[in-house]
C-alpha cells in the first residue's frame, strides 16, 4: 500500500510539472510546440528564422527544446521522435534524437556523440550496473558506480570548418559554453537535474556513417580543449601527465565497451584514479 501511495505521488508530481510547464508557455511557444508535433520541417524553419549561421541555428533549436521539453529518466523504451515530443521530453538520447531530427530539416551536417563521464560515487548504482552486465552483456557496462554514459550532438560549422558540441539535455551549444558546463571547475550552467553528478567526460565517440560510435573525439575535448579552457595552464601541472595517460588508456576501453567487447567495470580502479586526478587538478587551479 505504501509503495502504491509513493507511486501515485510521483505520478502526481510529474503531472503537476507538465501542467505548470504548459501553463508557462507563451502563445508563440504554444504555436511552435504545435508545429513540432505536426510539422517538424515548419517548426525547424520557424524557430531558426532569425539565425544566420549553423551555430546560431543549432543554438535556437537546442534552446527551445531545452526550455520546452523535460528531462526524464531512462526507462529503456524505444520511442520515435514524434512520441518523444508528444510525451513532452525524454532522456539525453531521446532529446538528442529530437534535436537531430529538427536540424536535419535544415540540412545541417551533424552526428550523435556517445560519452562516458566521471560520475559521483554511487555504490548502489554500481550494484545495479553489474547485474545489468551479467544479464544483458558488456554494452551495459557504460554506466557504473563511478561512471555514466551521456548522449549529445556535434554540428559542423562550414565557416570554421570544424565541429562544435550541442547538448539538448543540458541546454548548451558551442565550445565556449559547452566546455565550462562539462569540464569547468567552478559553477556550471545546466538544465539537466542530474548533471551535477556528471563530473567530467573522459571518453567521447562520434557516430560514423553506419551509426556506430567509432570516431574518437576524446583527445580533442578531454585533453586539447580542456587545457585551452584554462589558458594552457593545465599541462604545466604535475597531475596533468596522469590525467592524459588515464584518458588515453580508458578511451580504448570505452571504444571496446561500445562495441560490446569489453566490460568497462573491469576498469573501475582506473576510473577512481581519474576522478581523484580531476579533483587534484581542480585544487591546483583554484589554489592559484
Amino acid at each position: 500500500m505504501t509503495k502504491m501511495i509513493r507511486l501515485c505521488a510521483v505520478v502526481f508530481l510529474f503531472a503537476i510539472s507538465a501542467f505548470a510547464q504548459q501553463q508557462s508557455r507563451s502563445p508563440h511557444d504554444e504555436e511552435l510546440f504545435a508545429l513540432a508535433r505536426t510539422n517538424l520541417t515548419a517548426f525547424a524553419h520557424e524557430v531558426t528564422k532569425n539565425a544566420p549561421t549553423e551555430l546560431a541555428q543549432a543554438q535556437a533549436i537546442v534552446k527551445w527544446l531545452a526550455d520546452q521539453l523535460e528531462w526524464k529518466a531512462t526507462d529503456y523504451k524505444q520511442r520515435t521522435v514524434q512520441e518523444i515530443i508528444d510525451r513532452g521530453g525524454g532522456n539525453c538520447n531521446e532529446l538528442a534524437m529530437v534535436a537531430l531530427a529538427a536540424m536535419k530539416e535544415l540540412h545541417l551536417k551533424m552526428r550523435r556523440v556517445h560519452e562516458i563521464n566521471i560520475h559521483t560515487n554511487t555504490p548502489r548504482r554500481g550494484e545495479t550496473a553489474h547485474a545489468m552486465v551479467k544479464e544483458k552483456g558488456n554494452s551495459f557496462s557504460v554506466f557504473g558506480r563511478r561512471h555514466n554514459d551521456h548522449v549529445w550532438v556535434e554540428v559542423y560549422d562550414s565557416t570554421a570548418r570544424d565541429w562544435f558540441p550541442a547538448d539538448p539535455s543540458i541546454g548548451v551549444v558551442g565550445m565556449k559554453k559547452w566546455m565550462p558546463a562539462r569540464f569547468g571547475f567552478g559553477k556550471r550552467f545546466s538544465l539537466n537535474p542530474i548533471s551535477e553528478d556528471m563530473v567530467a567526460p573522459f571518453a567521447m565517440f562520434a557516430a560514423d556513417s553506419t551509426g556506430k560510435f567509432t570516431i574518437s573525439r576524446t583527445q580533442h575535448y578531454a585533453i586539447e580543449e580542456f587545457d585551452k579552457l584554462y589558458n594552457g595552464r593545465l599541462h604545466s601541472l604535475s597531475d596533468w601527465k596522469q590525467w592524459t595517460a588515464l584518458i588515453e588508456l580508458l578511451d580504448d576501453k570505452v571504444g571496446g565497451a561500445f562495441a560490446g567487447k569489453i566490460n568497462l567495470h573491469e576498469c573501475e580502479a582506473q576510473i577512481d584514479l581519474l576522478a581523484e586526478t580531476y579533483e587534484q587538478l581542480r585544487a591546483a587551479v583554484q589554489s592559484k
